[in-house]
């Protein structure tokens, strides 16, 4: 009893002295994907992927749970609660929404990156027409100019798998930008090579500091933490599909100044 006392003790006075700082590190969660890639030769691949399905199955159980009783609690007992237990009360229920969300995108990226490659010619244009429907608020919010050529070629991908790379660099090219609305800019290019197409994805945004350029693909980096976003395996992930197209993926960077990422796809 007094460990648990001590300990809720601790986390308190946490939540006192630390009240901007971010309830979950979501980038933890990348440690799941990092046991489905080294996992030992008597686990298949598909045992890895159902059990991670049953533990957040499980685990979404008690986190629904969190966030409805506190959501009761705001709504019919804030009034009894001085500012700081209205915090507290609020910062939970951020918390448990957050894991809900997360767990969800986890199952997500396990599933997509468990199952084999499914390959199809494929309208690069409807994938990226697709990619901006999907941020097509972001975009008028923020006062984006896309520029999208006419010309996009039709490539042999996984569509599925390719949208979520597309989205992954358009998704931070519209998050890491600070510029006044209506100066903010993402120009997609492609080009045919010898091996096969270019597609680039450049931004005018914050650009990312050259001591980091070289882990900018690695499992759970989070560059950011105080602007707070995604888990950290966004880059990791389309990194993985990529190559598993046979393709690369890079970066060219000046901070203060944007970003250009650029894949290749072969023919």
């Amino acid at each position: 009893m007094e460990q648990h006392l001590s300990w809720a003790a601790a986390t308190l006075q946490s939540l006192k002295s630390h009240r901007q700082g971010a309830c979950f590190d979501g980038s933890r969660g990348g440690a799941i994907i990092a046991v489905l890639e080294e996992k030992q030769s008597d686990v298949t691949l598909e045992e890895l992927i159902r059990l991670f399905s049953v533990l957040s199955h499980d685990l979404k159980s008690p986190i629904f749970t969190i966030d409805g009783f506190s959501e009761l609690l705001i709504g019919d007992y804030s009034g009894k609660l001085d500012d700081d237990g209205q915090d507290f009360l609020r910062r939970i229920r951020s918390c448990a929404q957050q894991m809900r969300q997360m767990l969800d995108d986890m199952s997500h990226i396990v599933k997509l990156l468990g199952r084999p490659d499914v390959r199809r010619p494929t309208p690069l244009g409807e994938i990226v027409e697709e990619v901006m429907l999907k941020y097509n608020y972001q975009i008028d919010e923020g006062g984006v100019r896309v520029d999208i050529p006419d010309d996009l070629p039709t490539v042999n991908v996984d569509p599925e798998k390719m949208r979520e790379v597309i989205g992954v660099l358009i998704s931070n090219a519209l998050f890491f930008n600070d510029r006044p609305k209506g100066e903010r800019t993402i120009a997609i290019e492609c080009a045919s090579e010898s091996a096969g197409h270019r597609f680039c994805v450049r931004d005018n945004g914050i650009g990312i500091d050259p001591r980091y350029v070289s882990q900018i693909f690695d499992l759970g980096l989070k560059l950011d933490k105080k602007r707070g976003g995604g888990p950290g395996y966004g880059l990791y992930l389309a990194k993985r599909v990529v190559e598993s197209h046979g393709g690369t993926i890079t970066v060219d960077t000046v901070l203060g100044e944007g970003s250009t990422f650029c894949l290749t796809i072969p023919r």
